[in-house]
């Protein structure tokens, strides 16, 4: 079991009666449109009209966001639904609060025609190394396939240079980064992942349950100042890709607006149900069933995650 810092509690019980403290928001990754709502929220003053200090930090290989929450340095983060689950079971007490990605982005590239599923069995598949492999490591024990997973950190060299036979990619990231580089696709060299039974959504916000049951009323006024932040964004992208490439410089991230476009008009699909095209910034029952059966199944998780477990009341 993993214990939990309290820290953050702590400070907020300190602060108590003093002026508003500053929440701390840290996404699972750099800079990059895959966060453009919380930058938009951030920069249109959403946040400032809630009542909210939102300074935004992000994470890095050395120091994921799971380890800010731990030790009190952020307050609230993003996971993937999967990764959540798994620090769940291994003691963390996660709530989610909003389900920003409703549909899967995961997919298989590989360098040859794939018939089926079967077809990987046994190759040299690329897969992140920080985290985000999950799923990649589900479909290997679904379907007994398996694969040597070579891992990478976000790069696609080694698909390039051949030294793969596959590769994990996200279609908002890599799948454009190896397009970038030249290289076109048939349809039977790409597997979604979405469309063999693993739909299962990606970016979700997430808080201690401690935190949330003290500071309920501030939580929630973060969700709302993001939505409020997502649907902007949905609806201006140019400013949005502005606000986004403004961001990515302040942060240092290298990168170019080609990508960044890109990625913000996957990211913005991504945001909608992949069968009743909605976006309801909740995470259903329905996509937790899932996870559930598939991380419980294939032996990733102890026991299973009930929804009023997961989700906030």
């Amino acid at each position: 079991m993993r214990k939990m810092c309290v820290i953050t509690a702590f400070l907020w019980v300190c602060l108590s009666g003093m002026a508003q403290p500053q929440i701390v928001f840290t996404p699972q990754w750099t800079a990059q449109a895959q966060f453009a709502g919380f930058y938009v929220a951030k920069a249109k003053g959403f946040y400032k009209e809630a009542g909210l200090n939102v300074l935004i930090e992000h994470s890095s290989p050395s120091n994921p966001c799971i380890n800010r929450l731990e030790n009190g340095s952020s307050q609230i983060i993003t996971l993937q639904l999967l990764s959540a689950m798994r620090y769940i079971n291994e003691g963390i007490p996660l709530i989610n609060v909003m389900q920003i990605l409703q549909t899967n982005s995961q997919m298989i590239v590989s360098q040859k025609p794939i018939k089926s599923v079967q077809d990987l069995k046994g190759k040299r598949i690329g897969c992140w190394k920080v985290g985000f492999s999950e799923q990649a490591y589900l479909l290997d024990r679904q379907y007994h396939l398996d694969i040597e997973w070579i891992p990478f950190f976000q790069h696609v060299n080694l698909f390039l240079s051949k030294a793969i036979d596959a590769t994990m990619a996200q279609s908002y990231n890599e799948f454009f980064q190896l397009q970038l580089a030249g290289l076109r696709f048939q349809n039977n060299q790409l597997l979604y992942l979405a469309d063999i039974g693993l739909n299962i959504p990606e970016d979700g916000i997430y808080v201690t349950a401690e935190y949330y049951r003290l500071h309920k009323k501030e939580v929630d006024a973060f969700v709302a100042a993001t939505r409020k932040g997502w649907e902007w964004a949905v609806k201006h992208e140019q400013e949005t890709l502005d606000i986004v490439m403004e961001a990515i410089r302040n942060y240092g991230v290298h990168t170019n607006i080609a990508s960044q476009r890109w990625m913000l008009r996957k990211i913005l699909e991504l945001t909608k149900d992949k069968e009743s095209g909605f976006r309801t910034y909740r995470l259903s029952s329905e996509a937790l069933d899932l996870a559930n059966r598939l991380m419980y199944d294939n032996g990733f998780i102890k026991q299973k995650i009930s929804y009023q477990q997961i989700t906030r009341p």
